[in-house]
C-alpha cells in the first residue's frame, strides 16, 4: 500500500507544482519559494512530532514532491539547462545525498523512518529523488517524445526490474528503495 499511496501523492505533488508555477502564473522562482516554505513548515512539525503521524508524513511527502517538481522545472525551463542536463545533475545530487547518508550513518534508510537520526537525510533524499523523478519523467515524455503512456511503461518496467532485483539479489535494499522512489510516479 505504501507504493500505491506514494505514487498518488507524488503525482499530485508534481501537478501541484505545475499549478503554482504555470496555472496560477507565479513563475518558477516564486512557486519554488512558496512550495519550499510549505515543505519546511510541514517538516518542522514532522520533526517535532513525538510519534509517527501518517497523515502528516504524507503531507510532507506531498510537499516534497511539489518542491521537487519546481526544482526540476526551474532547472529545465528557467535556467534553460534542458531535460537531459537537469536529469543528470539531479541524479548526481541524489547520489551525493545517499552517499553522505551511507557514509555518516552506515546504512541507507527507507520508509518508514525508524530512527530520528535518519530523518533529515530521508527528507533531503526525498526532495532530490522527487526532483529527479520529475526531471526523468519530463525527459522520457517530452525530450524523447514517448508521451504519457511511454513514460508510464518505462517507469513500470523499471519498477518491475527493481522488484525482481529486490527478491533475487543482494543489492542494498536501501538503494533499491530509493531507485523505486524516483520512478514511482506518473511521469506527466
Amino acid at each position: 500500500s505504501f507504493w500505491v499511496v506514494k505514487l498518488l501523492v507524488t503525482t499530485v505533488g508534481d501537478r501541484s507544482g505545475d499549478a503554482l508555477s504555470i496555472s496560477l502564473g507565479l513563475g518558477y522562482a516564486f512557486a519554488l519559494a512558496v512550495a519550499l516554505a510549505v515543505f519546511l513548515a510541514l517538516l518542522f512539525v514532522q520533526l517535532r512530532a513525538p510519534r509517527f503521524i501518517p497523515w502528516l508524513y504524507w503531507l510532507v511527502l506531498l510537499s516534497s514532491s511539489t518542491v521537487g517538481a519546481e526544482i526540476s522545472d526551474s532547472i529545465d525551463r528557467a535556467l534553460h539547462w534542458g531535460n537531459l542536463a537537469g536529469t543528470l545533475a539531479l541524479l548526481l545530487c541524489t547520489l551525493v545525498i545517499l552517499a553522505a547518508w551511507l557514509a555518516h550513518l552506515g546504512a541507507l534508510g527507507s520508509s518508514p523512518v525508524k530512527e530520528r537520526r535518519d530523518e533529515r537525510y530521508y527528507w533531503l533524499a526525498a526532495i532530490a529523488a522527487n526532483s529527479l523523478g520529475s526531471a526523468f519523467g519530463d525527459l522520457i515524455g517530452a525530450r524523447l517524445g514517448w508521451g504519457l503512456m511511454g513514460g508510464i511503461a518505462v517507469n513500470l518496467a523499471i519498477l518491475a526490474l527493481l522488484l525482481v532485483l529486490h527478491y533475487t539479489t543482494r543489492i542494498s535494499k536501501g538503494l533499491l528503495f530509493w531507485s523505486a522512489f524516483v520512478v514511482s510516479r506518473v511521469p506527466l
